[in-house]
């Protein structure tokens, strides 16, 4: 009994050696992520955020050119986005979990990361309302000097979160009734959209609390011509496409909201018409050109199931205009629909167009048009944020 007592004690103490062999072994393959400040002279960029539907989503970086895996961040439950600050070596995330995985307690939080190896740093806690659902880019947001983050709330009356960067902590929240996505407009300012077609602007103070706010009424038609709620911003001017192809356009530089004069994109084309498309993402701005970069689809205009949801097709040529004469320069013939589109920033731009059904990215030349790299993702391509 004894001698087998003994053999059985010492089977189990090399079973432990063997296994903590094996996890020395793995600890040591381990890859840490160390990435650089900025891509190389000849290199672009890209991150592109995931959908798991009812599940945790991540932001994965690529090279373009290469199609190498740079690193990746885990968004949380139904992960919205990254934000990515101007400067400075954090990057932040509205993140939310539960704590039985799929059920139990959530807990929402603003994750901070580090820009250069992605480990997580530090978290901020705030209240368990982020929005979820489609992952849209102006459901988060950063103040222009990246002390504040705009979150978008949704219980589901709607309110915006405000939550202090620099001194780590929740600010408070801002009544939104009726209105909804975060458009940063200056260092204390943010404006969001309203269904009646107004545009509500709101000021707060270095705490991060409201100040002051002011309705623009009459920015939009809500019910003739509704918005794309996924604008882009080229410098200190915001576009917005509508779904009948109207160019609204709101310039931030000032003490007040400027409306510039809309302008027309849609084109007939026999009995259809070209009209934005894209659900998602529909417009990107390459400001160092000034140029403005749409994914476009053709209809027929026609109303299906209960309301006007032929925008919400997706597009099928992403075409670009030049912002000064409004005159349309490229139109792009793509391999595949797509769901969403964004542009980099270098004077030889590429456009990015996923759809979020198809795990892969793609990569075109802005001159050419050709596609230059197809990315394979390892998810549902949503929000694509390219950095240059």
């Amino acid at each position: 009994m004894v001698r087998q007592a003994t053999v059985r004690r010492w089977r189990s103490l090399l079973a432990v050696a063997l296994l903590g062999s094996v996890a020395t072994q793995a600890a040591a393959q381990v890859e840490y992520v160390t990435v650089p400040d900025k891509p190389a002279a000849n290199q672009h960029w890209l991150w592109v955020n995931d959908l798991q539907f009812g599940n945790y989503n991540r932001s994965v970086l690529y090279v373009v050119e290469t199609g190498e895996m740079l690193g990746q961040i885990d968004t949380g439950w139904e992960g919205i986005k990254l934000e990515l600050p101007r400067s400075g070596n954090e990057i932040y995330s509205a993140a939310a979990y539960l704590s039985r995985g799929f059920r139990g307690t959530r807990t929402d939080v603003v994750e901070v990361f580090d820009k250069h190896t992605l480990m997580p740093l530090r978290e901020i806690v705030i209240p368990g309302k982020t929005i979820k659902g489609w992952p849209d880019p102006t459901l988060t947001a950063l103040s222009d000097d990246d002390a504040f983050m705009f979150v978008q709330f949704m219980t589901p009356a709607t309110t915006v979160g405000v939550v202090d960067l620099k001194n780590n902590r929740f600010a408070g929240e801002i009544e939104n009734t009726g209105c909804a996505h975060v458009m940063p407009a200056g260092k204390r300012r943010f404006f969001t959209l309203c269904g009646d077609g107004s545009v509500v602007a709101v000021d707060i103070d270095d705490t991060g609390r409201e100040v002051s706010r002011k309705r623009y009424p009459g920015f939009f038609d809500a019910d003739q011509d509704a918005l794309h709620g996924s604008g882009a911003r080229g410098g200190d001017v915001w576009y917005f496409a509508s779904t009948l192809g109207q160019i609204h356009s709101v310039d931030v530089s000032g003490p007040e909201l400027k409306f510039l004069p809309k302008w027309q994109v849609a084109e007939k084309q026999d009995d259809k018409t070209w009209i934005p498309g894209a659900w998602m993402q529909s417009v990107a701005v390459n400001h160092r050109l000034g140029r403005l970069y749409l994914a476009m689809q053709l209809s027929d205009l026609k109303p299906k199931l209960s309301g006007p949801d032929f925008q919400g097709k997706d597009g099928t040529e992403i075409w670009g205009f030049d912002l000064k004469s409004k005159q349309s320069i490229r139109k792009i013939p793509l391999k595949d629909p797509i769901s969403h589109i964004a542009v980099s920033q270098g004077d030889s731009p590429l456009l990015y167009a996923g759809q979020m059904w198809v795990l892969k990215v793609g990569a075109y030349d802005e001159k050419s048009g050709n596609l230059v790299r197809e990315i394979p993702v390892p998810g549902m391509p949503t929000v694509l944020r390219p950095v240059d």
